[in-house]
């Protein structure tokens, strides 16, 4: 897509990656019960934090680029030697890093699908599983790819 398609696809921002989910699914993605954060017209967000003491939280974002997803972690500053391929249905790429502390844990997973890039950004304190947090993270992301908007 040249200028003009770019430039229409910007214009589609009545789009959210929360258009595609619900509290109740990510739930049963998490294994863990969630609510829902939209934010405001003005400042829109998509997060999903726990009901539960010591549940995972999930932060869902997304920017339009044309060079691929490796083109566009750099774009983004992102350390892309942390992060490492993982298999997505629906996407045309997927990368996923884990960030394990004794306080807490940090995964994030970015999934590609046409000149769109969402991100999860997964937290949850101590104790943690990272196993089950990675694998809700990456069926998240596959979530996200089955929404996307074609582009």
């Amino acid at each position: 897509g040249g200028p003009a398609a770019q430039a229409s696809k910007a214009a589609e921002v009545a789009w959210s990656p929360c258009d595609g989910l619900t509290a109740a699914r990510v739930g049963q993605i998490a294994g863990a019960r969630v609510t829902e954060q939209t934010g405001t017209a003005d400042q829109p967000r998509c997060t999903f934090t726990p009901l539960d003491e010591g549940g995972p939280a999930y932060d869902v974002s997304y920017l339009w680029f044309d060079g691929g997803l490796d083109a566009a972690l750099d774009s983004m500053g992102a350390i892309t030697r942390q992060l490492r391929p993982v298999d997505v249905a629906g996407a045309d790429a997927a990368r996923v890093a884990v960030k394990p502390r004794r306080s807490g844990i940090l995964v994030t997973g970015f999934v590609q699908t046409g000149g769109l890039v969402q991100s999860v950004n997964a937290a949850q304190l101590a104790p943690y599983d990272e196993q089950r947090l990675v694998r809700s993270t990456t069926d998240l992301l596959a979530e996200l790819a089955k929404a996307a908007p074609a582009g």
